[in-house]
């Protein structure tokens, strides 16, 4: 169940993040098309914000660390995934959303695929979470009593 709970809310964060990447570019710069490298570039910087923001927030403990690891992956992970879908599963929308055109490709709309990458990443994220708190540099595990007392 905690497993579910954590998908969920993973993939909530990723939607929120890509969302709000999405929106920003495609409704708040006009930006209705980006193909090409452009699309890479805001894959990758999708992706590394969802790594960066889910799973342990980087202002927790010493938690930072991981966070800027896992974003840096995300870049990957953006590229990796905005090439899967571009590659596989291009089709057209017979809907003009955001001011593209009617019959524009799903992956050259930066609302559609930056929550699309930024979900599948914050679900896998957050799913590597363990929820427990960092450790701090100086603490020391607690001895255990022996069971003669």
């Amino acid at each position: 169940m905690k497993l579910l709970k954590r998908l969920g809310i993973g993939l909530l964060k990723g939607l929120v993040v890509g969302g709000a990447v999405g929106a920003a570019l495609q409704l708040g710069l006009g930006w209705t098309q980006t193909t090409g490298l452009l699309g890479y570039l805001l894959a990758m910087a999708t992706g590394a914000t969802a790594g960066t923001l889910a799973g342990t927030p980087p202002w927790k403990g010493e938690a930072w660390i991981e966070a800027v690891l896992k974003g840096v992956f995300g870049v990957g992970v953006g590229a990796l995934l905005y090439w899967l879908g571009s590659s596989f599963a291009p089709f057209g929308l017979p809907l003009a959303i955001g001011g593209a055109p009617d019959g524009a490709d799903w992956t050259s709309l930066p609302l559609l695929y930056a929550p699309a990458i930024g979900g599948v990443y914050g679900a896998i994220v957050e799913l590597d979470n363990t929820g427990k708190p960092p450790k701090t540099a100086g603490e020391r595990p607690k001895p255990k009593k022996s069971p003669a007392g």
